[in-house]
Formats: structure tokens, sequence, C-alpha cells
């Protein structure tokens, strides 16, 4: 898991970055709308880089090397404790969120307050679409004396615009990932300019054919629900989020000034994002060596051999290149030496190390199929500037 983890940091991060800065610089020029549907991009490379392509893979016709060292890198044990750690966060920010849930759930008034859809709630301090797949509008007790009817109809236009835009499905997507992210900072700060563009979006939508009259009102009422809401990033994007004010009121006040070109640019950055991933998940085809037949996939739980003393002591390296099978399972099977340097010094802790590797299974129509014949190296290094595993 720790590994499948790592082996999204890359394409999330960057995605995050680029969709970050054009939250914070971009919006306006690009417009509400279209920014918000950027953000379609980060599920959708994530599940690009996770599609299995066994039908595709083919050798790579390289020798797979790993280097081995007296102080190894990460093995078995370290990415035990990892993976604890990951799942206590998964944990807890689960936890927290099945308990905000379930208590506003349980706060929530049974009748209708003023409209079909919308419920009075003791637990909310602004309006908010509240729920992950039959969501209801829940408002604060203090709505129809805090707000005038013009503005309490706009405000409920507002939540009944982020169901017409299905808003609270990738509320509940934007969540998953920061659960299943957490450890990585740019998703709470990706998380918080996702909503801004969130409610951005409504906002231009509510505001489309509105009065100018209308749209004084409308700013007025997120200016009360501000000074009425938590400060601190809700788990559901509320009406009056504080975060969200400054950025919100700006663009009720500034003419939109949309740019086809950088949005034509914008689309051609998303396209190579997206052509890349699935580039990099297609395996290179190259002519097959007589010598030499290697498993595509890196190893998903490789134990670090141990560096025998005897080679420490007499400051010795070399290396060992094993053959091998993979099992239907994944498991490895019929360890050999094919060739070692010294001969005899590291053979026995190669073998060992290697029976307790795991790969991902081959998988061709449906079916986990036995790889033969496959080869890898295991380099013996003392200098720990030489400990870089090669694929």
């Amino acid at each position: 898991m720790i590994e499948w983890l790592a082996a999204q940091q890359g394409i999330l991060s960057i995605a995050l970055v680029l969709l970050i800065i054009a939250e914070h610089f971009f919006t306006a020029k690009l417009g509400e709308m279209f920014t918000y549907k950027l953000w379609t991009i980060v599920p959708a490379l994530l599940l690009i880089n996770n599609l299995p392509f066994e039908w595709d893979v083919i050798a790579s016709y390289q020798i797979s090397r790993f280097a081995v060292g007296v102080n190894p890198d990460m093995t078995g044990n370290s990415l035990n404790v990892l993976f604890s750690g990951w799942l206590i966060g998964v944990s807890i920010i689960t936890a927290y969120i099945c308990l905000y849930h379930v208590t506003t759930y349980f706060s929530v008034s049974r009748r209708p307050a003023i409209h079909t859809n919308a419920y009075y709630s003791s637990k909310v301090k602004s309006p908010v679409l509240f729920g992950f797949f039959i969501p209801i509008v829940l408002i604060p007790y203090g709505f129809k004396s805090l707000f005038s009817l013009p503005q309490q109809a706009l405000i409920i236009e507002h939540e009944n615009v982020h169901r017409r835009h299905r808003d609270h499905w990738w509320n509940t997507i934007a969540l998953s990932v920061a659960v299943l992210f957490w450890f990585n900072p740019l998703v709470w700060v990706a998380l918080k300019s996702f909503r801004i563009n969130q409610e951005l979006a409504c906002d231009n939508k509510v505001l489309k054919n509105k009065s100018k009259a209308e749209k004084l009102n409308y700013a007025k009422a997120l200016v009360l629900c501000a000074e009425h809401s938590s400060s601190t990033l809700p788990l559901y994007p509320t009406f009056g989020e504080k975060n969200t004010m400054i950025k919100r009121l700006n663009a009720i006040n500034a003419p939109a000034s949309h740019s086809k070109l950088l949005g034509a640019v914008t689309l051609c950055i998303v396209a190579l994002m997206t052509t890349n991933t699935v580039l990099a998940k297609v395996p290179s085809s190259q002519v097959q060596s007589e010598e030499t037949k290697i498993n595509a996939a890196p190893p998903v739980k490789r134990v670090s051999p141990h560096y025998p003393q005897t080679a420490i002591s007499n400051n010795t390296e070399g290396f060992v290149v094993l053959s091998f099978d993979i099992t239907e399972t994944g498991t490895t099977d019929n360890i050999s030496v094919v060739n070692s340097s010294p001969k005899g010094i590291f053979d026995e802790s190669a073998i060992i190390a290697l029976e307790q590797w795991q790969y991902k299974p081959r998988i061709q129509g449906g079916k986990a199929l036995r790889q033969s014949g496959l080869l890898v190296q295991l380099d013996y290094k003392l200098d720990p500037n030489s400990l870089q595993t090669k694929r």
C-alpha cells in the first residue's frame, strides 16, 4: 500500500499545484465554471495512473538491479511502520467525518423550514447542502430573522445550484482523496482552492441574470453569513465560508473578462498531462535478448538482503545474478544463482532475501499466469552514496 501511495504522489502533486495556481491567479480569466471543472482532472489522472494494462505487459528486457548496503534502504519493517502511521491518520480523519455527519444528521429538524428541501439544524451556523448521496439544505435557526425574504430566496437558490451541479458527489470525491493522501500537505491546500472554485462557480450561476439590486442583496447576505460562521474549514462547504469571502465579493463586483487564449492553453496542458500519464503506463517494446528475460514490473514487497559480516570485515563488494519464477500468486519460486562475484560470498544472502519478495501477478485474459526464467541482480555495495535502486 505504501508503495502504491508513493507511486501516486508525482502526478497528484503536479496536478494539485497547477490547479491551485489556476484558482489563485487565473479564475477571473478562465471563468468560474471552467476553472471549477478543471478539478475533474485529479480523479481522472489517478484513475489513468492505476489502469492495469495487463494485456500490454511486455518485458523491459533490461535486468532488474537492486543495491544492497550495510544500512539497507526501506525494508519490510520500515514499510510496516509507515503503513501503520498512514492507517492511523486515515482512521482518525474518517472517524471525525463520520462523527460530524452523524451529529449533524441528528440535529436536523424533521419538518421543512421554509422550502420543501430546507431544514433547520442546531449544528450549522450557515446554510449548507448536507449529505453525500441524498443531500438536503440545512439552515440555522436564526435564518428568518437574520435575512430578508429576497436574501433567503437567493441563499436557497445558491444551495439548489450546488445540488444541480452534483457538488455533493464532487465533495465526496474530494474528501476521499484528502483522506487517502492526508500526509501530503498539497492535498489540504488544494481542498481549500477546490472549495473556493466551487463557491465561485455557484455564485456565477445564481447571479448570471440578476439585477444590480439582487447582486447587492446577495453580497450583503454573504457578509452576514460570514459574520456568524466558523473561521475553520468546514467538512461541508457553507454559504458563508470566511475563507472564500473576499474572492467571492470581488467576483460579484468585478466584470468578467475571460480569455479564450488562456483557456486553450490550459486545455493543452491538461491534454499533455493526460497523454503523458497514459504513455507512462504503456510498456516500451524493445527487442528481447536471447540471454536475458526480465520481469516487467518491480516487486511490491522487497526484503533487503543481509550484508554478510565476513564481507564487511574484508571490505568486500560484489553482486549476485539470480534466476527465478513468479507464481500465479506473485511469490518467487525456482530461485537459482546464474552468476556471482566473488563466488559464494553473497549467494546465500541473496537467495534468502529473494524468497521473501512479492510481485504483482501477471494477468492475461482475466487469469493469473506464471512467469518463468526472470533475472534480477543484487549489487552489494559498502559505499552509502552508491545505494541507488535501479529498475
